[in-house]
């Protein structure tokens, strides 16, 4: 198989690449055993067991209250979690302590027989676009019903298996059903040859997890009257622009010092948020570099400590893992990375379900529709470029035009909610087949 030989040649390709990048940076070591196929349990037994995997932290936090009424329904049973990256791992052993967490294996296939054949799982669900082919091909073999939930196929990914319609026919047929998010996403599947029957939109998944509490030394903050403002999720090149804001916006609170939304000159604490945590260090020394006071998340001492710190800082450096969410609970506004440069943006719904207006690049390729339904709606604003950012948030300090933005974003979210209930719904519907017999 084409595939097989692609993934051989990158793993000899990138082999040496990969060890001295483990040698400098400890981080990446983590897991590794369980990349190649060993450490995984041998979780068959009397009971049914569950693998379900995600890619990383935004996903894993979707799949998550699956897994939970997964396990409610079989209180016997053993859960195996998976997801691609360290962080969605830490997020999975957070949100689901009850299971055995590894990272996924490659994608090769001797390592994937090995793996399917420690796990022997009755049930494999994927989130989103978490396509493997040599996984699916042993867990088909070995008659795993496959549930894809939350998904999505891009365009692009979407136009990539068109180029070999007769690989991705023997992979997307192997996969029991796909619960997909909306209308778009069911289309492309069924163009590429899977049968209709097999694909149900359920909605997504990522507007289903419990919000947590915003932490307590920030939501003193936003108690004293001093605007947050959060850039979540930043890729490479987009802290850039969000600096850019700051200044910006450190003007404009000047010049309105004596206003009420001015806060007698006081400028907003940021919140940044990089997407990875490998570049939380890359991140300080950029904030150090322009001469912008800020304070680091993890070297804040306890409540009263940290609000003292902050006080003389324009920017928090969220270098924690799982804190994002609770934030939005106290922000009045909100940039949402990974969309002005090209990633295909991330989650909304998070921030949209606390009621918080939303900034956004022009790359949403993987939340297209929910974006178009925000910007619609007023809740959201879609800037061509990083220049445009700072007055976009400018504009939401307005109370009359946040609290329109605000209304319309809770809405929109919990529109957009139920989709737990649809996905158990589907999968209960693709297994019971297998059940009965």
């Amino acid at each position: 198989m084409g595939y097989n030989l692609l993934i051989a040649v990158a793993a000899v390709v990138l082999a040496p690449f990969a060890a001295l990048v483990c040698l400098v940076r400890p981080g990446w070591r983590q897991g590794l055993a369980a990349r190649l196929g060993m450490g995984w349990p041998n979780a068959g037994g009397a009971g049914p067991v569950l693998w379900a995997h995600a890619a990383s932290v935004g996903e894993m936090e979707g799949i998550a209250p699956l897994v939970r009424r997964w396990q409610q329904e079989n209180p016997r049973g053993r859960t195996v979690v998976s997801a691609l990256t360290v962080t969605g791992c830490a997020t999975a052993r957070r949100l689901l302590p009850d299971g055995c967490v590894l990272t996924f294996p490659i994608d090769l296939p001797w390592i994937a027989r090995r793996v399917v054949g420690r796990v022997r799982p009755s049930l494999f669900l994927f989130s989103e676009n978490e396509i493997w082919p040599n996984l699916i091909f042993e867990l088909d073999r070995a008659g795993v019903p496959i549930v894809q939930v939350g998904g999505r196929l891009s365009p692009s990914a979407a136009a990539a298996f068109s180029r070999f319609p007769g690989f991705a026919r023997s992979v997307l047929g192997r996969v029991t059903r796909f619960c997909v998010q909306n209308e778009e996403h069911r289309g492309r599947l069924c163009a590429l040859g899977v049968d209709p029957e097999r694909v149900v939109v359920t909605g997504s998944l990522k507007g289903e997890g419990e919000l947590p509490d915003a932490p307590p030394f920030l939501a003193g903050i936003a108690e004293r009257g001093r605007p947050i403002l959060i850039a979540g999720s930043t890729h490479p090149g987009e802290e850039r622009a969000v600096l850019g804001a700051v200044a910006a916006l450190r003007s404009a609170a000047g010049s309105s010092a004596g206003t009420a939304e001015g806060r007698q000159g006081t400028p907003p604490l940021w919140v940044i948020a990089p997407r990875h945590p490998e570049r939380f260090a890359e991140v300080a020394a950029l904030l150090t570099r322009a001469g912008v006071p800020f304070a680091r998340r993890s070297a804040l001492g306890g409540e009263d400590d940290a609000q003292r710190e902050l006080a003389a800082a324009e920017v928090l450096l969220l270098d924690s893992i799982g804190e994002l969410a609770g934030c939005y609970r106290v922000a009045l506004a909100a940039f949402v990375g990974g969309s002005l440069v090209a990633v295909g943006g991330h989650n909304l719904l998070e921030a949209a379900r606390c009621g918080v207006p939303l900034v956004v690049g022009p790359h949403l390729e993987s939340v297209a529709a929910l974006a178009g339904r925000l910007e619609h709606e007023g809740a959201a604003r879609v800037i061509a470029s990083p220049d445009e950012l700072g007055p976009a948030l400018a504009a939401y300090l307005d109370p009359e035009v946040r609290a329109r933005a605000s209304l319309a974003a809770r809405r929109i979210a919990l529109s957009e909610s139920g989709g737990l209930a649809a996905t158990w719904a589907a999968v209960g519907a693709a297994i019971a087949p297998r059940r009965a017999a």
